[in-house]
């Protein structure tokens, strides 16, 4: 068993209970707290459960005093853009009087942006100056940047955005290439745990509650989840499930997030590690600072083998490895008693919502807050764009008033969502508009959803600011030079881990697949990444 990863640079305990990625006001991912960060010219709050701070910076520029530029801005939505224009019109309204500066917000679908985003920045012929950097390969930060597809704003953030620099002076290091800046991670709740989400109404009818709150280990976990599967004929049918547990994501992940080790049984010897930004998850990073393969780590191999135990006992979904829906969703349409998922502070509310269920959420893992942890979702400027200096000054509006923010997340007031007593936003069933919080700019500027407590954006805060820190925070590794071995390496993976981590491959797979990544260049791999890891550690000193 390896040593858990010490934080050199804070310490404390991620917060016990927590929106892609997460327990936050409309996402499964997380209910990520927004502070309400603002400009010189304001301090304005946008609730009891925000923080206002004046920035003292100078102010930012204004990007034009004649004629509002117009800039193209393309992201994600998740849940209703039937009323984006309405939505849209309201933040140009702030936008051009405050800035000089029309945005024209373009929502794709996961599938959509993941194709076209990268065929729109190397084709050059649609204008594009503001986009999303995604968690999904080929809209991320590490790719963009390997592709030399993002623009230095270095250069534009003291003129026009110096209020967003100052906010996310900490966690700039994380976008930061050879003192080049390339993005402004959106400033969420970057701590965040595991979670094992179950189903409370069947909990109650089988008298497991009590048992499952106190929920500390894999076996403990499975004896549940056995109790539950022997009790199908007696549950009512409004309880009965297909499967015990189902894969967490639709890569057929059941029980082995990334930046995780959860070979020990016991919950509280399980804990989450550095994989130095590898989208491919194959990088390991260890206390003593070598560089590894985590699917070579008989620690890994020992949580495959748990998972193939629950899969072969009938605990298991037998699609997740080609489920093309998540955890929520299977859960919403009554698939699943259980699954698991990392998030953050609010996960019971969010998971709630997502599923129409409540739910006991235990937490079995803590994951220290990393430079890929910081970098997964934020906004970048690609290389190709026309407005550069608008783009910029747009993400400071973005990331300081909260305005803007409550429009991108909530839509429309009284429309789409109406403030309650507590200062919570309370969605309306218009369906019209709603957003992830943890996509635009300051999550801690966002009202707290309903349910999550007046005080939830504070909370959420103060955990981020006692959150365990990894002691590479801060590298950040340019992979163009391995371009050619990252592609070969992730075609081997998909041949062979969506298998293995659903527990439906047998475990001689897994020396298959070793083998096979061998063969794709695995050690070029690992020694370009200890290099630079060794570069990084000794500018440190």
């Amino acid at each position: 068993m390896k040593k858990k990863l010490v934080s050199v640079i804070l310490s404390g305990i991620m917060a016990a209970s927590v929106l892609a990625g997460c327990g936050g006001t409309t996402t499964e991912e997380t209910a990520d707290v927004s502070e309400s960060a603002t400009s010189a010219e304001s301090t304005e709050s946008v609730g009891a459960g925000s923080v206002s701070s004046s920035s003292g910076s100078t102010a930012a520029k204004k990007v034009s005093d004649g004629d509002v530029v117009n800039i193209e801005m393309y992201g994600l939505g998740f849940f209703g853009e039937n009323g984006l224009d309405e939505v849209m019109d309201e933040i140009n309204k702030i936008s051009e009087a405050k800035i000089g500066v029309h945005v024209n917000y373009h929502i794709l679908d996961i599938a959509t942006y993941m194709q076209q985003i990268p065929l729109m920045l190397t084709g050059g012929s649609d204008q594009v100056d503001l986009i999303m950097d995604t968690a999904m390969p080929t809209t991320s930060f590490s790719t963009f940047t390997a592709q030399n597809q993002l623009m230095d704003i270095s250069e534009y953030l003291d003129d026009y955005a110096p209020d967003a620099k100052k906010l996310l002076s900490e966690y700039l290091p994380a976008t930061t290439i050879d003192g080049a800046v390339y993005a402004l991670p959106a400033y969420r709740t970057y701590n965040s745990s595991y979670y094992v989400i179950m189903r409370k109404d069947i909990l109650d009818e089988l008298g497991l509650t009590e048992k499952a709150e106190k929920l500390s280990s894999w076996s403990e976990f499975k004896d549940i989840l056995q109790t539950v599967h022997d009790s199908q004929d007696k549950l009512p049918d409004n309880m009965k499930t297909t499967a015990m547990l189902c894969n967490a994501d639709t890569q057929g992940n059941v029980m082995m997030g990334t930046y995780t080790d959860t070979a020990a049984d016991s919950f509280a010897d399980n804990y989450g590690f550095d994989v130095l930004g590898d989208a491919n998850r194959i990088i390991r990073a260890n206390d003593d600072g070598t560089v590894e393969n985590y699917f070579a780590d008989e620690d890994y191999k020992a949580s495959v083998e748990r998972t193939i135990d629950f899969y072969n006992s009938d605990l298991i979904y037998k699609d997740s490895a080609t489920a093309q829906d998540g955890a929520d969703q299977q859960m919403a349409n009554g698939v699943t008693f259980a699954y698991t998922v990392q998030s953050e502070i609010g996960v019971e509310q969010a998971k709630k919502s997502a599923t129409g269920y409540d739910v006991v959420c235990v937490p079995y893992l803590d994951v220290p807050v990393q430079s890929s942890n910081v970098n997964t979702w934020g906004w970048s400027v690609p290389s190709t764009s026309e407005e550069p200096e608008a783009a910029v000054a747009f993400m400071n509006l973005m990331y300081t008033d909260p305005d803007i923010e409550n429009l991108f997340v909530y839509g429309v007031e009284g429309r789409d969502y109406e403030l309650n007593d507590q200062g919570e936003a309370k969605l309306l069933d218009t369906k019209q508009y709603q957003n992830s919080d943890f996509f635009f700019g300051n999550q801690f500027n966002a009202y707290p959803a309903e349910g999550t407590g007046s005080d939830f954006r504070t909370k959420a805060k103060e955990a981020l600011d006692k959150a365990e820190m990894s002691p590479y925070f801060g590298l950040v590794i340019n992979t163009e030079p391995i371009a050619n071995e990252q592609t070969a390496l992730s075609a081997v993976l998909k041949k062979y881990e969506n298998a293995l981590e659903s527990g439906s491959a047998d475990i001689s797979t897994l020396d298959t697949m070793n083998s096979e990544l061998e063969g794709a260049g695995l050690q070029k791999y690992l020694d370009y990444y200890q290099e630079q890891l060794d570069k990084w550690k000794a500018e440190q000193k």
